[in-house]
């Protein structure tokens, strides 16, 4: 599973029903299922601000947790190279 997969599952589990509905609206947009006149037909004015803000405060937090992961990943493959030697 991608970066991209695991954040969107993990973020839309945090979120209301209404900001799940924005959410799935705005990644239908993001990959073109969608126009940009029916997205913003579509779109709750009230609700998309707040799930766009939490997006990327989670955004945030999933990117640190990668470079985590992969700096234990790196770590372990050099400890792997240095016993080889």
């Amino acid at each position: 599973m991608s970066f991209r997969e695991r954040w969107t599952k993990e973020f839309a589990k945090m979120l209301t029903e209404e900001e799940r509905k924005a959410f799935n609206l705005w990644l239908e947009f993001s990959q073109g299922k969608i126009s940009e006149s029916e997205f913003q037909s579509k779109m709750d004015i009230k609700i998309m601000p707040k799930m766009l803000g939490k997006m990327s405060a989670a955004r945030m937090n999933a990117l640190e947790d990668e470079v985590e992961r992969l700096k234990k990943r790196v770590a372990s493959l050099e400890e792997r190279l240095q016993k080889k030697s």
